[in-house]
């Protein structure tokens, strides 16, 4: 009985001419009589002890709810609002939002719609349903969303942002690129406009760029922890590993709680021959987030570079535990294993690279090397060593001369000791080649000219 005059009043409701709400919500007045400070909740708490519990003291109250991260709290307030005035837009907008931050999409749609139908010109409304759809994964009707919000005031530079951000999830970086621009256009204080188009220039690997704009973003916001990371990482691309390590710091003391951050400086510090830093920062992105893969991947490597590969292999098995598709994780655990002579799991960890990754060139290669060259005869396979050491020539445009040298030891393992020769010495043309590997090459190069296969030590 009550579910069914529940829904004969909903039904009325929706009958109902769409109501528009008087203006935004009025300004706290303790924060008009004290603007030299931030207002507290304690402010806001005085403010509806002494006045009238008005809907507009409860939304203001929520709002700053909301800005402090308490998001239940600010869920509070605004039902409080709505309940005294239905009317409140803003109201139902905000709770819409603050219900997107928990994770409580549909209801955020629920509030959200109302919010528009009560006001259907308010661009904040449609931004904050087109930031629910895109969480929840439909990117075409988050991007519908922004483009409403743009239509309403073509200068509302944050539903620019949220449209670039669009395109770029899709791929479309130029017109991710265009749509922070404009954005910069309209404020060129957007510090998340700066951030958010270094990021996707990074993406296009335009450094110089990419570095002006995260400047820009840091200028106008200096406690931007993600900023600070993201320009890390350009100073690492470009191979400026101090001043890397200089802003990924910068970020921890920004965030403490920052995993990106350490693992980014872990891989600086790996970078430049500091192991035992890399593995402090590497065991701390862990222990913030223990899902990160790559921060096990990463580890291993320090201790393989170390070798201790048993060490490594167990790392190793953390990462592809937690994703069992990890690629460069197998691969790597397979190079352990043949070190440590373990044959069989490295020719399985390699086959399982190819499988996910069939122009992963080093697992070819490594796999392509065994074949051709194992002491165990059980292992070797001359054909197959061939067709493997051929796709990984195919892979890289037959340009790199250890690849031929690979080659040359299939093609001698199958017998055919002419065209081991020939590959061998065109390995032996490259002068880096020769310098760093010239004594085995040749000494390889006799044994093919003889009519004899390799063998690894």
């Amino acid at each position: 009985m009550l579910l069914g005059a529940s829904l004969v009043a909903a039904a009325a409701r929706a009958q109902l001419p769409a109501q528009r709400c008087a203006g935004p919500p009025s300004a706290p007045a303790a924060a008009a009589r004290a603007p030299a400070r931030e207002p507290t909740v304690k402010d806001y708490e005085q403010i509806l002890q002494r006045q009238p519990r008005s809907a507009h003291d409860y939304y203001d109250h929520g709002v700053l709810h909301e800005r402090m991260g308490q998001h239940t709290s600010a869920i509070l307030d605004y039902t409080s609002a709505i309940g005294l005035d239905p009317c409140l837009a803003q109201a139902y907008e905000r709770r819409g939002a603050a219900y997107a931050s928990l994770g409580q999409f549909e209801r955020a749609l629920q509030d959200l719609d109302e919010s528009i139908r009560i006001d259907p010109n308010s661009p904040s409304a449609y931004v904050n349903r087109g930031a629910a759809y895109e969480a929840m994964g439909q990117n075409q009707r988050a991007l519908a969303e922004f483009s409403q919000a743009i239509a309403l005031d073509p200068q509302f530079a944050n539903a620019y942002v949220r449209r670039g951000g669009s395109f770029e999830l899709t791929g479309e970086l130029d017109r991710a690129v265009l749509e922070y621009g404009e954005a910069i256009r309209i404020n060129p204080n957007e510090a998340q406009a700066f951030f958010f188009r270094g990021r996707t220039l990074i993406r296009q690997r335009q450094f110089e760029r990419a570095l002006g704009d995260l400047d820009q973003a840091i200028r106008l916001d200096p406690r931007d922890a993600k900023a600070r990371q993201s320009r890390a990482a350009v100073f690492a691309a470009i191979g400026d590993h101090a001043r890397s390590i200089e802003d990924y710091s910068a970020a921890i003391r920004l965030d403490a709680q920052y995993a990106l951050a350490y693992q980014g400086r872990g891989d600086a510090y790996a970078r430049t021959g500091q192991p035992e830093r890399a593995l402090q920062d590497y065991t701390e992105a862990i222990r913030l987030n223990p899902k990160n893969a790559y921060a096990y991947y990463s580890r291993a490597l320090v201790h393989a570079g170390k070798k201790e590969y048993q060490r490594s292999i167990e790392e190793l098995n953390e990462a592809i535990q937690r994703k069992p598709d990890f690629a460069l994780a197998l691969r790597q655990r397979g190079m352990n294993y043949q070190k440590l002579d373990q044959l069989d799991r490295a020719v399985a960890d390699f086959e399982a690279t190819i499988r996910l990754d069939a122009r992963d060139t080093v697992a070819l290669n490594e796999l392509a090397w065994l074949l051709s060259t194992s002491k165990q005869a059980q292992w070797r396979d001359g054909k197959r060593a061939v067709e493997l050491a051929r796709s990984a020539c195919n892979t890289t445009g037959w340009k790199i001369p250890d690849l031929f040298d690979t080659y040359a030891a299939a093609l001698a393992e199958a017998g055919k000791f002419e065209d081991a020769v020939k590959w061998q010495e065109a390995a032996l043309e490259s002068a880096e080649f020769a310098r760093a590997h010239g004594e085995g090459a040749r000494a390889r190069l006799q044994l093919y000219r003889a009519g004899k296969p390799f063998r690894a030590p």
